[in-house]
Parts: C-alpha cells; structure tokens; sequence
C-alpha cells in the first residue's frame, strides 16, 4: 500500500501529483461508499459489544433483511493483528451480495459515562462549536481537567428541556477499539474497496425508540432505564418530552446497581418529578425480573413499563436474536407520528445525528491526507478537460486565423481616418437629435387628458346613481425645485354636487385610501392611462368628502321629482381629489431646456 504523506508537508506541485496519484491507483473517484456513513450504505454489518459477547449481523438497506454476520472473537477485537482475516471475510460477503462498499457500526454497550462541561460554555447557540470542539479539543470544553484524551473520546448531548442546569452533557467511552475499527479501515485502503465505519454508543441509540414505545399523549414526565451488562443508563424527561439528565449507574460485578433505587428517586426528586412514568428496555439480553420490583418501592403510584421488543417495531421475528439497538439504528429515520417524537430532544436526535455520532471517527491527518469527494471528481474531470484545452485551443488558433484573414479582406481595413471624424461628428448630431425627441416626449407624456378626467368622473357618478353634480374643477401645477433636473407635480380635482341619501355609501368608500386607489386603478385599465396608477411608491393620493344638508330640500315623492331638481337632494357634497407626483416618477417633468 502506498504511503500518502499529509498535503501540509507537500508544496502545491506535490500536491497535485499525490492527488493524481491517489486517482489513478484508487477508486475514490468513482466508488461513493468511501464518502458515505455506514448507515446510508446498502451493505452494513453491524457489530455490538457488551462486556459479555459480540454480536454479528449483516443489514441490506434495499430490501430490509438480516443475515448472521461472520463471527468476531474478543481477541480479534483487542488484537488489530488479527482484524485482517475478518476483514477480508467482509469484503468477501459485500463483494458476493454485489456490493461496492461494506459499512460497519459498532454498538458500545460495554461502557457509558458521562461529564459535566464547563460552566462558562452554557451558551444554547454555541452547541454546534461545541461539537466540533469536543471532538478535536476535549480540554477545553470539559469541566474535569485531568481526564486522559489519549484513552478516551467525548461526544456532547444537548439537554433541550427548559429548567436543565446545563445545556448538555459529555459522553464519553474508552478508545479500546479505536484500533479494531482503524485496522478495518486500513484493510479497505489496501485492497481499494471501502472499509467505513461508524462507532456509535448504544444507550443513545436505544433512547431513539422511546417515539414508537410511548405513543400516548405526553401529560407528565418520564424516565427511561436501560439495563445493560456492566452499567445501567437512567434517562430524565420532562412534561413535554425533553431531556433533562443523562446518569450511568456502573454494576461493579453485579446483575444491578446496588444504589439504583436511591439513585433514581433522589434524581427524580431533585428534578421534581413527581410521580414519572417509567420505562424499563431490557437490553442486557435476559430480562431482570427483580429490576421493576425494585422501582416499584419507591415508586408506589407509578406506571411501570417493561418492555417486550418482540412487540414493537423493533423486533425482527425471523431473527429474534438481533440487538434492539440494531434494529432502532436501521429505522430511526423513518416518520413516527406520536407525541414524543414531536418534542425538540427527539427531533434533534434524529435529525441532526446527536445519537449516531461517531466516537472512533478517521482521525483528522489522515483524513485530511485523501482528496474530498468533490476534488476527486474535479481531478477525474480535468483529466478529459487537458484533452478538451488542447482541441479548444486549437480550434480558437484556426478560427482567429481565419477572422484575421477575412477582416483584412473587408472594406473597414482600408478605412480612411478622415472618414472617421464625419462619422463621429454625425454621431454626436444624432446624440443630440436623440435627447431633443426624449426631451419633448417628456412633455408631452399622457399626465393629465381631459377626456380621462371627464371618463372618472362619468365612472365616479353614472347616471341615476343618485348623484348630481354642478361644478367639476381639475387643475395640474409643477412642484418648482430649483436645481432639480425633473420636478414633480400636483394634480387636483374638486367636484361640487349634491346626492340622495341612499348614495352617500358610495362618497364614505370613495373617501378611503382603499376605495380611491381601487377607483383610479379601474381608470387606469379601462383608459390605459398611466397617470392614473397608485401602485407606485412615488406617488401618493389623499381624498376629502365633505357632506352637508341641502337648505333647499323639499320632500316629495320619487315620481313627482326629476334627476335635475336641486330640491329634490337632501346632501350636498365638496370631493377633493390631490395626487401627488414625486421627482422621480416616471412622469416626472423634464426641468431643463430643449438642447
């Protein structure tokens, strides 16, 4: 296997013939599955330790199925000598079922402890910095300085529910099979078929099967206690489904923990939780059948749920033998309609991969040695880009000869220099021609037509509407900046008339914002006259009705009156219309003089 050096040692010429290198020799360029996570791989071989045995199954993502996977010793787990001969059994099985990549995840149920962070870090917005820092610099976000980052690794938790003392947690495992899985990975590089791997911590992912358990409605808090060989890991909810606290509890030799019963009381009562629900996941293998009992003294009046995987949607009843946390980890992803995966902790999880995150991840130089998926592909296409440079480069040499030869065939070739200052002079005459036209079309813009005003107001007050009207006054006067090159201008019309009762619904919508904008817009489209738009910024309309009893009126009956008898109206009315133009309105006046 060829050694690849880290591109921070290398100039940028070496750079790119170590890159080259790695893609002519590799199949990164074209194999996806040395980019993707395990669990997006078709073909995955799931591992579980839990202090007591190893378990060994293979998952086909694209029908659903598990197989027994081939045997792991623990001596094979803790001695990367020996890693070789089952990984070769793995690429043996993923090459035979037609595959182009074997993910492995390995679930660590053996261990499970948690730290606290430091208190300054209690910045909710800042998780996502944490997150990466954890990972590459442990010191400096936990709280316990002397914790060795050479034997163990960290990932955070976040703790969403309102009322926790601290935004998250730090989970932490040993890295004892940091070498196992790097040796896999190794083996992969070698015989250029992808090894990826996932290490992920089981009471996480078992804690993704809460959503499908509890399916009722969420109407007070709730606990989760999960049982594993060596450790048991407590998990406090509150009403609305939020995490609060992640406690691991060690066995030391025993089935249980001796303190589990003072331990899960005085946490519940500090979190005042009163009377939670309970769930016991028995994932130790055989259930306890002690474990509930013992809940059940401190824990009087409330409901106790032991778990029966083969009831859920996490049992695979042809394999019965398969870890639930094998199976929660196939189907995470898919929707679940209850309450509890509707909460922020359980979305966040799944989502955002807090659960699955990667404890034994490739470490970061040798990461950082190969080319990124996306600079793969860009060097595979250079490769057939040199060739296209070469034929492009080419053609343009042919087709810039052949333009030199045609423009020094052309008339303009023999152009003679006295000719150019005609033609610029007739230029500059045409520019000046040009601004006289724009000059007078400014003024002749359609701003104010008769013909449109008398058409409002016919629009405005038909005939037998009611209405009658004795004087129509319309007028239009520029706004006189001095300076400016456009001025802007104020158009206004007053109508004077007199209107029956049942028509003065008609001046109170007219006298609105709404119902002069709607007005004139109707204007605008039937005329075509822009003048009358009010959708612009650079235009604003106010309107004033004034209304007052006609002295005049005499009440008579509707057949003895005519449209034409002032007596006959009750109201008279003053409609004062002003719409106002600004000096950048698109019918602005040109302030200048004609060139």
């Amino acid at each position: 296997m060829v050694a690849y050096q880290h591109p921070s040692e290398l100039n940028p010429l070496q750079n790119y013939r170590q890159a080259s290198s790695i893609l002519r020799g590799t199949s990164r360029a074209t194999n996806d599955g040395w980019y993707t996570s395990p669990i997006d791989l078709d073909y995955q071989v799931h591992l579980r330790i839990d202090g007591n045995q190893i378990d060994s199954w293979i998952f086909r993502s694209s029908d659903k199925s598990w197989t027994e996977g081939p045997e792991l010793s623990e001596e094979a787990l803790l001695d990367a000598s020996k890693v070789p001969a089952f990984a070769e059994q793995l690429v043996s099985l993923a090459k035979k079922a037609g595959s182009n990549a074997v993910g492995v995840v390995l679930h660590i149920a053996d261990e499970f402890a948690t730290t606290e962070i430091k208190p300054e870090l209690d910045n909710p917005g800042a998780l996502g910095e944490l997150r990466e820092k954890i990972a590459n610099e442990p010191t400096a976000v936990l709280d316990d300085a002397s914790l060795s980052t050479e034997e163990h690794s960290w990932r955070l938790v976040p703790y969403p529910a309102t009322g926790s003392e601290s935004i998250a947690t730090a989970v932490t495992i040993s890295r004892h099979a940091a070498e196992f899985v790097d040796a896999l990975r190794t083996y992969g590089t070698s015989k250029n078929f992808p090894i990826v791997t996932l290490s992920v911590s089981a009471p996480l992912i078992a804690l993704l099967a809460l959503p499908e358990i509890k399916r009722d409605q969420v109407d007070r808090p709730f606990l989760a206690v999960l049982p594993y060989p060596r450790f048991t890991t407590l998990a406090f909810f509150n009403e609305h489904g939020d995490l609060l606290l992640l406690r691991t509890l060690q066995h030391r030799g025993q089935r249980r923990p001796s303190n589990l019963r003072h331990a899960v009381s005085t946490t519940a009562a500090a979190l005042e939780m009163a009377n939670p629900e309970i769930f016991v996941l028995p994932l130790a293998g055989e259930r306890d059948p002690h474990l509930s009992q013992e809940l059940k003294v401190v824990f009087e009046d409330c409901l106790i749920n032991e778990v029966d995987w083969s009831v859920t949607a996490f049992a695979d009843h042809s394999h019965p033998g398969i870890p639930p946390e094998m199976l929660v980890s196939a189907k995470f992803r898919d929707e679940v309609d209850t309450p509890v995966a509707g909460s922020h902790t359980f979305t966040t999880l799944r989502t955002e991969g807090w659960a699955t995150q990667d404890f034994l991840p490739v470490p970061t130089p040798l990461a950082e040695t190969y080319p990124s998926r996306g600079e793969m592909k860009l060097l595979r296409a250079s490769r057939y880009l040199r060739f296209a440079l070469v034929a492009i480069a080419g053609l343009s040499f042919m087709w810039i000869g052949f333009a030199m030869l045609d423009m020094v065939r052309r008339p303009e070739w023999t152009f003679n220099e006295s000719e150019a200052g005609v033609v610029a002079r007739r230029i500059e005459t045409l520019q000046v021609e040009k601004k006289r036209i724009q000059h007078w079309d400014n003024l002749l813009d359609d701003r104010s037509k008769a013909w449109v005003s008398m058409e409002m107001l016919a629009r405005f007050f038909p005939e037998h509407s009611g209405f009658l009207v004795r004087t129509f006054n319309h007028t239009a006067s520029p706004e006189v900046l001095p300076g400016q090159a456009k001025l802007g201008f104020v158009k206004q019309w007053r109508i004077n008339g007199l209107a029956r009762e049942e028509s003065l619904e008609k001046l109170a919508n007219l006298n609105t914002r709404e119902g002069i904008s709607a007005a004139f817009a109707e204007i605008a489209r039937v005329t075509g006259n822009e003048a009358f738009r009010t959708d612009l910024p650079t235009r604003s309309i106010v309107v004033n009705v004034k209304t007052l009893e006609n002295s005049g009126y005499q009440p008579m009956p509707p057949e003895d009156s005519t449209m034409s008898m002032e007596s006959s109206y009750p109201f008279i009315f003053d409609l004062t219309i002003t719409q106002r133009f600004e000096s950048d309105d698109p019918l602005a006046v040109t302030a200048s003089k004609a060139p």
